[in-house]
């Protein structure tokens, strides 16, 4: 199983890369969980500080990240006990990168009538802050650019269209308005030139891509840490400026074969209702480009001329137009959020995405999300196995048990306090004829509605109305297609369970078979030898502990009654003031 581990200094320079090393161990675990790799580097890397990133590729494709949290260097001629094995050293570069739990975990706040569950996702998605994304399904060039010109004819109406005399009113204007004679890319992102309404505009930095710089400035810097020690003619004769001259010539060839039909200004409006992102701090107003069915931004992406870019995180991103979208276009991608018959009737929620994915994963009937390298939300129904694993001794070592002592049969859901819809208990009989009555309450201030209550108690019995799966599978020549998240189906002779299968067990997924989801996975390498640990954990289940999971982020009642407005003693002498 081939590896490498690249660091990177906290200027974004890769100081070292390494093929092979004595000892390290990787491991990836649920979003709720650190991803964590230790182990011991060559005494030959002479630099390497808190901060720097530890990347790890297994197979050329990216495992784990985290950066450095702790250096422990050691010089002896004796061994040292480290990740449990004998190591004899004269110089020992010890060292533990951590990346914590809930990396990503910003707070959304929405609300949502009668939606089908995966697109309330989606929608959850596109609202989080930061690079946490989903994929959909894409190919090629130019399958992207032609999905965001569909997207921009759905939502472009002569309602909207961009008003006369400046870009304060509307968001896109067409051919008939924009002469283009004169545009030009200036770079792989900006295009000069434009004249619109017979006035001549600023540079339109084109929205959610960023290529690389045509000169050495600050931005080159801040993508390529070493470029600051370098010369103006260094700079010229890199690999960079290679890559910026390449993006610039394929965006102007957009520019002359395909024309400009429609720009899109940034339709983001603050809270007055003001357009709040339409010209950055260069003076350049902000936006997209369509010319002959496509969107040139989109375009610059799956060619691979530029990368996706969240400015400010996307803070003035407006979700409906799906801009996290890009994330797929930068190669062969499948839907990552796959559609649900189950809809929410009232869900009106303020917590972090991922208790907010855990939730709607249960309340989708049977659903599982896991999180990927870079952020990449996966919500699926586990139908079948990902991987059947065929026990041999000489390849596997199976621990497969289980645990009853966080068992819950009977749930108290309690939603929305002001309204009291939602008090009600529900059962899992199978579960309590077979384990006795474990009583557990989940306190979801998201839920107005009866019916919405118990689709989400009815997707947690399934789950947490069984023992725990609890147990491990080694590999031990490595599995460096598993994944995180997967579903493992054991099977061979001397493997099995000794608890007996309680009917409609997981919702009958996974009857007669000896079935969990992966919940962490540790690579171990030493030298060119690699070993595999899957770490199980029940099928149903995301995170570990789901029902303190879901309402961890959520405000208390005291915060929602502080600025509940349809109270009537709002704006009475009453002690309640919205000043």
């Amino acid at each position: 199983m081939n590896y490498r581990i690249d660091i990177y200094d906290t200027w974004n320079r890769r100081i070292a890369s390494f093929d092979e090393v004595p000892l390290l161990r990787a491991t990836r675990s649920a979003p709720d969980r650190p991803d964590v790799v230790r182990g011991i580097l060559p005494g030959a890397i002479a630099d390497l500080s808190h901060g720097y990133r530890v990347r790890l590729y297994v197979e050329d494709e990216l495992f784990a990240e985290a950066p450095i949290t702790r250096l422990t260097p050691q010089w002896s001629d004796t061994r040292k006990l480290v990740l449990d094995r004998f190591v004899y050293y004269h110089e020992v570069i010890e060292f533990e990168a951590v990346n914590e739990a809930l990396e990503g975990n910003t707070k959304v706040s929405r609300a949502f009538i009668n939606r089908p569950i995966h697109e309330i996702v989606r929608a959850v998605i596109n609202t989080a802050m930061g690079p946490v994304h989903y994929l959909v399904s894409h190919s090629a060039y130019p399958d992207g650019a032609e999905r965001e010109y569909d997207k921009f004819n759905a939502r472009k109406m002569a309602a909207n269209e961009l008003g006369v005399g400046g870009i304060t009113v509307g968001q896109w204007v067409d051919a008939t308005r924009i002469d283009a004679t004169g545009a030009y890319a200036k770079d792989g992102d900006t295009i000069a030139g434009l004249v619109v309404d017979g006035v001549t505009w600023p540079d339109l930095r084109l929205m959610m891509i960023d290529s690389e710089e045509t000169s050495r400035n600050s931005h080159a810097e801040s993508l390529h840490g070493e470029v600051a020690a370098w010369t103006n003619p260094e700079y010229d004769a890199s690999g960079y400026k290679l890559k910026a001259e390449a993006a610039k010539d394929f965006l102007q060839s957009l520019i002359d074969t395909r024309g400009i039909d429609f720009i899109e200004l940034n339709p983001h409006r603050d809270a007055s209702g003001a357009f709040d992102d339409r010209i950055d701090v260069f003076g350049r107003y902000l936006g997209f480009v369509y010319g002959d069915g496509q969107c040139f931004n989109a375009a610059m992406v799956e060619t691979g001329r530029a990368a996706v870019y969240l400015y400010d995180d996307g803070k003035y991103h407006v979700p409906e137009m799906e801009l996290k979208d890009y994330y797929s276009y930068t190669g062969v991608s499948a839907d990552s959020i796959e559609s649900t018959a189950a809809a929410l009737i009232d869900y009106d929620v303020t917590a972090g995405v991922f208790e907010i994915l855990t939730a709607l994963a249960y309340a989708a009937e049977g659903y599982v999300w896991s999180l990927g390298p870079g952020l990449t939300v996966s919500f699926r129904r586990p139908l079948r196995a990902d991987r059947v694993v065929f026990f041999d001794r000489k390849q596997h070592a199976v621990t497969f048990g289980s645990d009853s002592t966080v068992l819950g049969n009977a749930l108290v859901v309690k939603g929305e306090p002001f309204a009291g819809v939602v008090n009600t208990i529900y059962y899992n009989g199978p579960s309590i004829d077979e384990y006795g009555f474990h009583l557990h309450f989940l306190e979801y201030f998201s839920l107005a509605n009866l019916d919405d209550a118990g689709r989400l108690a009815a997707g947690l019995l399934e789950d947490i109305a069984y023992p725990v799966r609890a147990g491990s599978v080694d590999f031990l020549s490595g599995a460096a297609d598993l994944r995180c998240g997967d579903i493992l189906e054991l099977r061979g002779d001397g493997v099995r369970r000794l608890e007996r299968e309680v009917s409609g067990e997981w919702g009958g997924r996974f009857s007669g078979r000896l079935a969990a989801r992966v919940t962490a996975l540790t690579h171990e390498f030493r030298g060119r030898l690699a070993t595999t640990e899957a770490e199980l954990t029940s099928p149903l289940r995301s995170v570990d502990s789901p029902l303190s999971f879901i309402v961890r982020g959520q405000p208390p009642v005291s915060a929602m009654f502080q600025f509940r407005l349809d109270d009537a003693g709002v704006g009475l002498e009453l002690g309640y003031h919205l000043d």
